[in-house]
């Protein structure tokens, strides 16, 4: 500061001086204002209070009624499930029931039984109540009503008990009323509420209330599954409530407080909305359904309005708040003692600046030293960039704004000398919050915070800031002031955010590979994995060695490889099949910068189902080519078995033609020689050689025509009449040699009437030499049978073909899977596991199913079921 601005200072410091006296009473006049401020000001305050604490009690009193109203419909669902668990309840037990409810609850009037009628058109006689003779409370009532919930037909309902409160009067000759209730429930399923029902008073005057109805369902119904149509009800509980006993009893518990509430039903038409309204005790109002929308049009009236779910319809409850609304008080007479208060601390105030005026003459020398430290002070902090602030220890005030807040907020420095915080105008509520709570957190804990948030400027554009505080304490340690500063940090934030948002997508590829990934070092040891396998959870695989998940046989491979992508920086792919049975292929990935590797990547893919796939490629194409193969063979098979079966035919009629001539030679001559036997043992062999050649023959013939069946090319059509005993016969002729092998036990069990069923024979063969394979390789023993039945089972029209081992059986874990493809519990003996598989998916394009019945150690069998030509 130069010596024209110091002499500046000093002049207008001896005017203060000279006009300081003037100050007092300037002082005294604004104190007065300040007085009557104040007392205008708690005024204020009060009423805001005021309105605060009836918000309050209004939701009280709403929750209250909301209460009870549930507490009223609970009566109608416990009368409800008591007739669902009891079945059939009598008039008496209904009695008993429904007046126990009517004791417990205020608010309800009656409670009906609506039952269903019968297929004759009346209520069973045990379940109703004469109630055509009884003194009840009602004018009117509807006894018969006709639901039509489809187009099914009528359901009739009759009232068949009423249980009424005593006191009660009420009205139930609006027949619509009710049966548009009873169709709500019925349509729903679920409890419904009727519109407002006005219901008369000895006094004429006008009063509501509303029925709600619940259907009773018997507890088979299943009436909560989604989709499920829904049977004819059992009938339906009703009840009729009062609204004034509801309300009243609801806020009769409650301190009167000058609440009026006004009950209007949202779902009713306009004109039919209004329900009730309690009138406050301390100033009762006369509002009823004629003039409550003058009552809702009141805008000097303080309103709390909240809805709430009864049955199927919404209630808004509002309430108002009367002149006499009962709140602070105690508070009422505050604004005069603190306007006296603020009368007398003005006396203090002007007493002491006429104390204090002593004292300007030392105050003067003391400013010039003070101008020149502030001088340094705007240097330091006008030549950086960042904000520097202080304010009072409560946050009630900014004391000190440098310049550089308008670089960076982007506002003009004149709020520099507002009174309050003008740093919060530029930031969100949830900022403010923050930041309030930071410097609360700096006054409470005497220690240094730091919070990062964001600013809006004046143009709309967002800038981070990173907002530090210092506490300052004074001679007894305690916070009274806090400085700080606020740095831009909004280029390293976003750069911060960018980097995030790059690796959390590199992350989601990363861990939603379907191959699993990992990151090793030199040792093998794992550094990243993006995904668990059963072995090794991916959150406890990082320090782990990647060796071990690796079968024994490959770790000596991946060890030396792993070397020599660090070395060499190669990239080996590797193949190898787990001790599961899964295979797997893979390669390791150098990953390096500029420099040496630094870690290697090793990405493994589960390749079974491809291996499998191709293994059964193969395995197809060997038995096509055993198909083309065995079509010649048995082509080349035929012609000598051709020749083999004339020939036979023509020695057995030669030998019928020569045997009456040796008969006669051995009559005469005795007994000789012929192709090496006695004749008299050879008339009786020769024939049976013979028939044993033309039987062996003809069997020869039936496996060639069954071997070219099976090689026949197979069209997939579904179309032709199928014998299913000439299926299971051909089958077994075709096993014949693997019944032989694996048992001596084997019977068919098939009746010959049958009915065919439509479908492809061939296809239904590979079915039955499938289950078959599979019955005999179960067998532990030859002395372990197979037994096949079939029969008709007319009330499904179905063929029912079984398949029953004497085998090891099936564990209960594997028995559901055992129609999966490539699922084998054979693998080590070279079972493909898709046997079943194609066999579930031949039955399943019949129409039929396959079910698996075992138990292990004792057998298992199998169940085939096909629609016959009778079903179709």
């Amino acid at each position: 500061m130069d010596s024209a601005a110091n002499n500046a200072l000093l002049d207008s410091e001896r005017l203060l001086f000279t006009t300081e006296h003037r100050a007092i009473w300037l002082v005294a006049i604004v104190g007065l204002s300040l007085s009557l401020a104040a007392l205008w000001l708690i005024n204020q305050q009060l009423d805001a209070h005021k309105l605060l604490d009836f918000e309050w009690v209004a939701h009280n009193r709403i929750r209250a009624i909301d209460h009870d109203v549930d507490k009223g419909l609970l009566a109608v669902t416990s009368i409800r499930d008591f007739y669902r668990v009891s079945g059939d309840v009598g008039p008496k037990e209904f009695q008993l029931l429904a007046e126990s409810q009517l004791n417990r609850y205020q608010g309800i009037q009656m409670l009906m039984w609506i039952s269903r009628e019968g297929k004759e058109g009346r209520v069973s006689p045990d379940a109703t109540q004469d109630i055509s003779g009884e003194d009840l409370p009602l004018q009117r009532y509807p006894k018969r009503f006709t639901l039509h919930p489809d187009e099914s037909g009528a359901e009739h309902f009759s009232v068949t008990n009423i249980v009424p409160r005593r006191e009660a009067r009420f009205d139930l000759s609006s027949a619509p009323t009710l049966l548009k209730l009873l169709e709500q429930a019925r349509n729903s399923g679920r409890m419904a509420a009727s519109r407002p029902i006005e219901l008369p008073t000895e006094g004429g005057k006008s009063e509501y209330g509303f029925m709600a109805g619940l259907p009773v369902y018997p507890r088979y119904a299943g009436i909560d599954s989604p989709g499920k149509q829904r049977e004819p009800p059992l009938g339906f509980v009703v009840g009729l409530f009062k609204l004034k006993e509801l309300v009243s009893e609801s806020i009769s518990l409650l301190e009167p407080r000058g609440v009026e509430i006004l009950v209007v039903d949202e779902t009713a038409v306009s004109d039919q909305r209004f329900l009730y309204f309690y009138a406050s005790r301390l100033a009762p109002s006369d509002v009823n359904s004629n003039n409550y929308l003058e009552w809702l049009s009141m805008e000097e009236q303080a309103r709390v309005s909240e809805k709430i779910r009864v049955a199927d319809r919404e209630w808004s409850i509002i309430c108002g708040q009367t002149a006499l609304f009962r709140s602070a008080e105690a508070f009422q007479k505050g604004p005069w003692a603190v306007m006296v208060t603020g009368l007398l601390f003005t006396m203090l105030i002007s007493f002491y600046l006429v104390h204090i005026q002593k004292n300007t003459e030392e105050r003067m020398a003391m400013q010039q030293h003070l101008a020149e430290r502030e001088e340094l002070f705007r240097q330091m902090t006008e030549t950086v960039d960042e904000v520097f602030w202080a304010i009072t220890a409560d946050a009630a005030m900014l004391l000190y704004l440098s310049p550089a807040y308008e670089t960076i907020f982007g506002v003009s420095s004149r709020q520099q000398d507002q009174q309050g915080m003008p740093i919060l105008d530029s930031l969100s509520q949830s900022d403010k919050e923050q930041l309030a709570k930071t410097l609360n957190q700096i006054r409470r804990s005497n220690t240094v915070q730091e919070l990062i948030h964001r600013v809006i400027r004046e143009d709309g554009s967002t800038r981070w800031v990173r907002t530090r505080g210092f506490p300052v304490n004074d001679e007894r340690g305690e916070v009274y002031r806090i400085v700080g500063f606020i740095e831009d940090i909004t280029e390293k934030k976003l750069a911060d955010e960018a980097l995030k948002e790059s690796e959390a997508k590199l992350r989601d590829m990363f861990q939603q590979s379907p191959d699993i990934i990992m990151t090793v070092d030199e040792r093998g040891k794992i550094l990243l994995m993006n995904r668990s396998i059963p072995e090794l959870p991916a959150e406890r695989a990082v320090g782990r060695n990647s060796l071990a998940l690796m079968p024994y046989g490959f770790r000596k491979w991946f060890r030396r490889e792993l070397k020599n992508v660090f070395r060499k920086h190669t990239s080996p792919q590797f193949e190898y099949s787990a001790d599961d049975g899964t295979f797997w292929e893979g390669r390791i990935v150098p990953i390096r910068a500029d420099g040496p590797v630094t870690a290697a990547m090793v990405i493994a893919s589960d390749v079974t189902e491809k291996r499998n796939l191709e293994i059964q490629a193969q395995h197809n194409a060997r038995l096509a080519s055993i198909g083309v193969l065995s079509a010649g063979v048995a082509h080349e098979i035929n012609n000598p078995n051709n020749a083999i079966n004339f020939n036979a035919g023509l020695v057995s009629r030669a030998w019928s033609d020569i045997g009456p001539i040796l008969a006669e030679y051995f009559d005469e001559q005795g007994d000789f020689a012929l192709g090496g036997l006695a004749y008299s043992e050879a008339r009786d062999t020769f024939p049976r050689l013979l028939s044993e050649i033309t039987r062996n023959s003809e069997r020869i013939r039936s496996i060639v025509q069954n071997l070219k069946h099976m090689a026949r090319q197979d069209t997939g059509k579904l179309m032709e009449d199928v014998g299913i005993q000439q299926v299971l016969e051909s089958t077994l002729m075709i096993l014949h040699n693997q019944i032989q092998k694996y048992t001596d036990v084997c019977t068919l069990d098939v009746p010959d009437d049958l009915p065919p069923v439509k479908g492809n024979s061939q296809q239904l063969e590979q079915v039955f030499i499938n289950v078959l394979m599979n019955a005999l390789q179960a067998l532990p023993e030859r002395s372990h049978g197979i037994f096949i039945s079939a029969g008709f089972n007319p009330d499904t029209d179905n063929l029912e073909i079984r398949v029953r081992d004497e085998g090891r059986g099936i564990s209960e874990r594997d028995l559901g899977r055992l129609t999966e493809p490539f699922f084998t519990t054979r693998t080590d003996a070279g079972g493909t596991g898709l046997g079943l598989s194609i066999t579930r998916s031949i039955i399943e394009k019949h129409g039929g199913n396959l079910t698996f019945e075992s138990e292990p150690g004792k057998g298992t069998t199998v169940s085939i079921r096909i629609p016959s030509t009778q079903s179709r």
